[in-house]
């Protein structure tokens, strides 16, 4: 895979190519301190993932995002030391927000699911099926844009990570466990309700009646599976 970070401060550059450079499937890094620049390289070629600093003297991270090519879009992770721009980053459909001074295993699990994600969704024949979803709903992987009977469905990042999982086993049951390690990378021994809070949360946007779901069902005590 080929990654582009973009930080107006060298040390954050360099602290993250670190990290980079310790994952094999990381080929090339390139590097970018405004985000002019970083406009300029998206438009030379379409990496696969884009690092991107939110606060920069002359672009921010968001209209860094928004020139990345539409036709084979990037995973976008944002790596920002504040967190008040998290709303914003859901809206545009990140695949991660991370905060500095970040975890090098966070890093690392980030680029491993973004590599799975994109490996998953750029398959032969892809593009011939670029839509998926269930009942009303509608997915596209192109756009990251979830639509309900039409009107486009606000999703945050999570919630989109965890629908696409969900989606991607064509209605296999996932389990809870599963869940979190492909959707938020954590370990074997952690247990958490973060599943169960964000499928609720689906629920309540892509249901027609949240508390009597048809679609993303629960399958007792293991998991979940889309039902369409």
């Amino acid at each position: 895979m080929r990654a582009i970070i973009v930080d107006d401060e060298a040390p954050a550059r360099r602290r993250l190519r670190g990290v980079l450079q310790q994952i094999p499937a990381v080929t090339r890094i390139d590097e970018c301190a405004s985000g002019r620049d970083a406009v300029e390289l998206l438009k030379r070629g379409a990496p696969d993932l884009v690092f991107l600093d939110i606060q920069m003297p002359d672009l921010d991270g968001f209209a860094v995002a928004a020139a990345a090519a539409e036709e084979r879009p990037p995973a976008i992770v944002f790596v920002t030391a504040y967190d008040e721009h998290a709303v914003h980053a859901f809206e545009i459909q990140a695949f991660d927000y991370l905060l500095k001074p970040f975890d090098d295993d966070r890093v690392i699990g980030t680029v491993k699911r973004a590599a799975e994600f994109l490996e998953w969704i750029r398959r032969p024949g892809a593009g011939d099926a670029a839509l998926h979803g269930f009942g009303d709903v509608t997915v596209d992987f192109a756009t990251h844009q979830v639509r309900r009977a039409g009107r486009m469905a606000e999703l945050r990042p999570k919630e989109y990570a965890l629908l696409v999982a969900l989606l991607k086993r064509g209605g296999r049951v996932a389990s809870r466990l599963e869940l979190l390690r492909e959707v938020w990378g954590y370990a074997d021994d952690v247990m958490s309700r973060t599943v169960d809070t964000h499928v609720a949360m689906l629920r309540r946007k892509l249901e027609h009646d949240p508390a009597h779901p048809r679609h993303i069902v629960t399958v007792r005590t293991f998991g979940y599976r889309i039902e369409r």
